[in-house]
């Protein structure tokens, strides 16, 4: 047994919700992903092998694994059997993924390990490293390979010239988004009237503007798309890029609602505005979210760009990705149970909102179902 492993770094991502660790011994280092108390029954933790420090043994370790310590890789899968010196803790750094559900480990820069956000979803989890040069079907970690070979090399870079676009003083990244978003919403909507920053002081930008047009209040976000929203690339693979960014939007009635009544379903927006990088979640068409700032008898809302029958919008390209643009309509309890009773069941009810002439616009109605 060795005498347990030494933290040579530990990241949180910016919600807190996944924490990345490098952690070595006498015997090899790993990397882990570990989800946050709150989302560990949900999740687990993903690792990745980095290096043997000692020789690699011929068959699995199976030894190690019941001593409750980290095995090696077997030496035919290393590119060292016969070991590599220890990881210097100053040369290591993590960076995250866009989406903040996978992660990397750079040595002196260079990729050493990478656990994709996928992973975190998949019955078979995955781990990259640069010093594993085969496996097998039993393998707890597959070759990073060489560039080009491997598309976890591309997401690397994306991922670390994302960040390195966001910590740039002299280009700052928010102006620029900031007045696209405003511009194309103004375009349709007229001079926005207020703005709100809705981002808590955290990384990234979020901000909702609101506009008033032929008596209707538009509330309309900017910033959500920064990040592209966890879970979908496992979901859609390679059309990942049509559902992955969004904005969220709604419409009020003055002549149905108080600008009490209206400014708290505003606050309701502003509080989704993070809900994928706080719960590893994703939204989309037919999504339902409980609110408790909406007047009776609605208690919930429904997520849709189908409902929307005015002029088309379309959403500055965020990192070269399509923004969906979802407006939130405000459903009651038993609408929202006939959502919950089937798979697609947001569907459904929005083909009845639809038929019941329902829309973007959020008016006084009685249930539907």
């Amino acid at each position: 047994m060795s005498n347990g492993p030494t933290v040579l770094i530990e990241q949180a991502n910016s919600r807190y919700t996944m924490y990345a660790v490098v952690e070595q011994d006498e015997r090899t280092a790993y990397f882990y992903l570990y989800p946050a108390e709150l989302q560990s029954k949900k999740y687990r933790m993903r690792a990745c092998w980095l290096r043997n420090i000692q020789p690699g043994p011929a068959k699995r370790d199976s030894a190690a694994m019941a001593n409750g310590d980290a095995p090696m890789l077997e030496a035919r899968f290393s590119n060292h059997p016969e070991g590599k010196e220890p990881l210097k803790a100053e040369l290591i750094s993590i960076v995250w993924m866009p989406e903040e559900d996978g992660a990397a480990v750079l040595y002196d820069g260079k990729t050493l390990g990478v656990i994709p956000g996928w992973s975190l979803y998949s019955d078979e989890p995955a781990a990259y490293a640069a010093d594993c040069i085969d496996a097998d079907d039993n393998a707890i970690v597959f070759p990073l390979g060489e560039q080009g070979r491997n598309e976890q090399h591309a997401r690397v870079a994306e991922a670390v010239s994302f960040r390195e676009s966001w910590d740039d003083t002299e280009a700052p990244q928010w102006p620029v988004i900031q007045q696209q978003f405003i511009s194309t919403y103004e375009s349709h909507f007229g001079e926005i009237k207020q703005y709100f920053a809705i981002d808590n002081n955290q990384w990234p930008p979020m901000a909702l503007g609101k506009f008033e047009k032929d008596n209707i209040v538009y509330f309309l976000s900017m910033g959500i798309s920064i990040r592209p929203m966890p879970w979908v690339s496992y979901l859609y693979n390679e059309n990942a890029a049509a559902y992955r960014r969004m904005e969220l939007a709604m419409a009020v009635s003055k002549d149905d609602f108080t600008e009490e009544e209206i400014m708290k379903m505003a606050e309701g927006l502003s509080s989704m505005a993070d809900i994928p990088w706080r719960h590893i979640s994703w939204l989309g068409e037919g999504h339902t979210i409980a609110s408790s700032k909406l007047p009776a008898p609605f208690e919930s809302i429904v997520l849709s760009a189908a409902l929307y029958n005015g002029e088309s919008i379309a959403l500055p390209e965020m990192y070269g990705d399509k923004v969906n643009l979802f407006w939130l309509s405000p459903v009651t309890l038993s609408e929202r149970q006939f959502a919950h009773e089937k798979a697609n069941g947001g569907y459904e009810l929005l083909e009845k909102m639809i038929q019941d002439d329902v829309t973007h616009i959020v008016t006084k109605r009685e249930a539907i179902v």
